[in-house]
């Protein structure tokens, strides 16, 4: 399946364009981030999959891309866009989602690590709130929830938060 529409979303939705760097948080393969970096972006991330970070390199030479748990998402090095995706293959943000003391903490630190903003991609609905809540308690604003065009699963949306 190509993400090449939602990736687009994304960037609209953001006011984002080429030249912009966007990390995602449990990258997988760089799916995601391919069609970004094939229009300009700089692109980055991170992935407890040593076999996908070392796609993501292949496909991506240029984008920077470490093995590591999103607990070692380091908020010291800046990005412009931070990202990452509630469902799909990175079976390590599901189970964090189960969790809300660490996908607060994973949201704490994507917010201190972007400059423009975050974003959080196919959230359960029954998130809503909760997702509400721990934005608000970290500082963000503008925050902008809303169905997706392009959604991997049922009863989902997706959140965007300006730093």
């Amino acid at each position: 399946m190509s993400l090449l529409p939602l990736a687009e979303y994304v960037a609209e939705t953001l006011d984002v364009g080429p030249g912009t760097r966007v990390f995602e948080v449990g990258c997988g393969d760089g799916a995601f981030l391919l069609p970004l970096h094939d229009n300009g972006y700089i692109v980055g991330g991170i992935d407890g999959d040593p076999d996908a970070i070392a796609q993501a390199s292949a496909a991506m030479p240029h984008g920077i891309f470490q093995v590591g748990v999103d607990a070692a998402l380091d908020p010291g090095v800046p990005w412009d866009v931070v990202i990452c995706r509630f469902f799909g293959t990175r079976s390590e943000l599901t189970a964090i989602a189960s969790e809300a003391d660490q996908m607060r903490g994973l949201l704490a630190r994507m917010f201190a690590k972007a400059t423009h903003a975050i974003a959080v991609l196919d959230v359960p609905e029954e998130k809503r709130q909760w997702m509400l809540h721990a934005l608000a308690e970290i500082g963000a604003n503008a925050i902008q929830m809303e169905q997706p065009k392009f959604a991997s699963q049922e009863y989902v949306f997706h959140v965007f938060a300006r730093v």
